[in-house]
């Protein structure tokens, strides 16, 4: 790769690396924030929307949005937006306020996350795609340890991860503002169509598998999200373990799945994608049926990281399929409904079994995981054979 192509690549996965570890820092703050604000369990079923709904927002308008200010304005803006939400949360003093600097913090991430997946679809390959989120996966794998070190080594509180994080975010997103020109979208030889051309959202909607697409990713965001943000209260309120271990099989969740990425992105060059996806759906499902079963602490350790794993290429193969499955005309608009729906999932689903952990108990979590990874292997079943049905009724479409 030349100079002037890594330059801007090396950039994006430094920022997902951060971005990982800003959404990766509440799965271990979660537990201190309640004492902090005084809340439940259940509470969770409100602040993980806002941390995800203002994501949802931009990354449902950021084929728009880039498509009329052009990518580079976008990436700043997003920058600053998360940056400095995350150093509100450090800051707000009520409950109410957590809510909605979450949501600010939240719009930030979905427009880099949505502008930076676009970026490299069109601009990259799917060795520079998994290396971009393997990056993401670095910074989830982190996270626990920023927020233990602060709290159980410094004996301080939550709220420092969140300053040293959030400072970091805006000093990169200075960093951009200073080499605007690499980013923009390149033009390839053919293209009929420039690949931030605004296409009506309500257009790319009415198609059927768009729609399915947007249900798959929902399913698929609460299984990766919702293992990594419930995993920490299963360890210790279900199955005991201090919370030293607890952090440490957080990360390695996390860990297994950003291994799982780099791995893939190799794999990739020699299996092709469906056996990959194939490789991928079954090590997840058979991962959460260990952590279900629960039938040693060893291969419940396993099964977290089996899930981690065979999580780890799903997104990107399917994202980087897009252009594919959709057409280029309806492709930025997808990602970012995609990507969006992802993060709605993760949201919704994890707050949805925090409400279970209240009123069920912690070991619902391990039941919940498993139940949402087979409905997401069904429903992928369900959109390759509607994929084939239609290429098959229309051998010439595009």
């Amino acid at each position: 790769m030349k100079p002037a192509n890594a330059f801007p690549i090396i950039i994006a996965c430094v920022v997902f690396v951060v971005i990982g570890i800003a959404s990766g820092l509440l799965n271990i703050a979660w537990t201190y924030m309640q004492a902090t604000f005084g809340v439940s369990h259940d509470s969770l079923a409100t602040l993980a929307p806002a941390t995800m709904l203002g994501g949802l927002i931009a990354a449902f308008l950021s084929g728009t949005v880039i498509g009329r200010f052009s990518l580079a304005p976008v990436l700043v803006g997003g920058m600053a937006f998360a940056g400095f939400g995350l150093l509100g949360y450090s800051i707000a003093p009520i409950w109410i306020i957590l809510l909605a600097v979450a949501f600010v913090t939240s719009i930030g991430k979905g427009t880099v996350d949505a502008a930076f997946n676009n970026f490299v679809s069109v601009n990259y390959g799917a060795s520079e795609m998994n290396w971009l989120h393997a990056s993401w996966g670095v910074g989830l794998t982190i996270a626990p340890s920023v927020v233990t070190f602060f709290v159980v080594d410094q004996g301080g509180g939550w709220q420092a991860s969140y300053v040293l994080i959030g400072s970091v975010m805006l000093v990169l997103g200075l960093f951009i503002l200073l080499s605007l020109p690499v980013w923009r979208f390149k033009y390839r030889r053919g293209d009929k169509e420039a690949p931030n051309q605004r296409t009506p959202m309500s257009e790319t909607l009415r198609q059927p598998i768009v729609r399915i697409g947007l249900v798959f990713f929902f399913l698929y965001g609460g299984v990766e999200i919702g293992t990594g943000q419930l995993a920490n209260t299963l360890l210790i309120e279900a199955r005991g373990l201090p919370q030293a271990i607890a952090s440490s099989w957080v990360s390695a969740y996390w860990g297994s799945f950003t291994v799982g990425r780099i791995l893939m992105g190799v794999l990739a060059l020699r299996l092709g994608d469906r056996s990959l996806l194939n490789i991928c759906f079954s090590t997840s499902v058979l991962g959460a049926m260990l952590l279900f079963a629960n039938v040693h602490e060893t291969l419940s350790l396993v099964g977290l990281l089996g899930i981690g794993f065979g999580m780890s290429a799903i997104f990107p193969i399917l994202i980087l399929q897009t252009n594919r499955r959709v057409g280029r005309r309806h492709a930025a608009n997808a990602i970012g409904f995609q990507v969006g729906c992802a993060g709605l999932g993760g949201a919704v689903l994890t707050g949805l079994g925090g409400v279970f952990v209240e009123y069920v108990g912690p070991d619902s979590i391990s039941a919940f995981v498993f139940a949402c990874a087979a409905l997401m292997v069904l429903l992928y079943q369900f959109m390759i054979r509607w994929e084939a049905r239609q290429l098959a009724a229309s051998p010439l479409q595009a």
